[in-house]
């Protein structure tokens, strides 16, 4: 196991147990459950740790994970401009890591209503664009008025996609440019199935199979060696919102429920 897997699995437990206590639902997703599926644990190259929970909860975790993670050992991250949350492990040098963005982190991924009208799909999806591109904006430009500027859009952009949604949809879905390839099924969620994990266990959708097998074909199959790759995508605004946390100088507002479908 290397280290990174090592910070990942010391967070994942930290972050099960505050969930498991208060009874909150969450399953592994992505590259974690095809790791759980079929290695038991991590994927040897993968080098992140990808955790779901719905949107109704989304508040109740970040007041949880934020009073009883210890924040010498985890930094919960609320974006300002990200689709949902992360859990950061604060190793040595951890200001220095956030500045090399060399971190260990898990991302805590947000299962949204997926509209089951396609004309309110229509209608949410440029919104969709033009909040992923805001977060983008955001962490690369330097510029204090485009960042305002952007955090602008990327407001109008959330509150027009909760206008366009519906409650209790029969699929839901992750925030991502490819949202109808993020779409899944409810019921493919349901109640947790409970898997090895290393040296511990994690639940996974109850129809992982299905679930697996739309979005990635036959995971079962390792891909050839030359694909073997890690996680490409790197939380938004990450220095920034630690920084504003630390001086207790929040300048904008934290992802929370008022900003998800309904």
């Amino acid at each position: 196991m290397t280290d990174n897997h090592s910070e990942l699995l010391e967070s994942f437990k930290a972050i099960s147990a505050v969930l498991e206590r208060h009874g909150v639902t969450y399953y592994g997703v992505y590259g974690t459950a095809i790791g759980a599926v079929r290695h038991n644990g991590f994927i040897p190259w993968d080098d992140d740790l990808d955790i779901g929970i719905f949107a109704k909860d989304l508040d109740l975790v970040s007041k949880i994970l934020k009073e009883e993670l210890d924040p010498d050992k985890f930094y919960y991250h609320q974006p300002s401009a990200d689709s949902h949350p992360h859990v950061i492990y604060k190793g040595p040098d951890f200001e220095e890591r956030l500045k090399n963005r060399s971190v260990s982190f898990i991302d805590i991924f947000i299962f949204l209503d997926y509209p089951d009208s396609k004309i309110r799909r229509a209608l949410s999806y440029p919104f969709t664009g033009f909040e992923l591109l805001s977060h983008k904006i955001i962490e690369e430009t330097n510029s204090n008025m485009i960042k305002g500027l952007f955090y602008k859009v990327l407001n109008i952009s959330r509150k027009t996609i909760r206008l366009f949604s519906q409650p209790d949809t029969k699929r839901v879905c992750l925030r991502d440019p490819k949202v109808s390839k993020n779409s899944w099924e409810r019921a493919d969620f349901g109640t947790p199935i409970i898997h090895k994990f290393e040296d511990t266990t994690i639940p996974l959708p109850c129809n992982y199979h299905k679930y697996l097998t739309e979005f990635y074909g036959d995971y079962m199959t390792p891909p050839p060696e030359d694909q073997r790759a890690g996680a490409t995508g790197y939380p938004y605004n990450l220095l920034q919102d630690y920084l504003e946390d630390q001086r207790g100088d929040v300048k904008h507002h934290r992802i929370s429920n008022e900003d998800l479908p309904y």
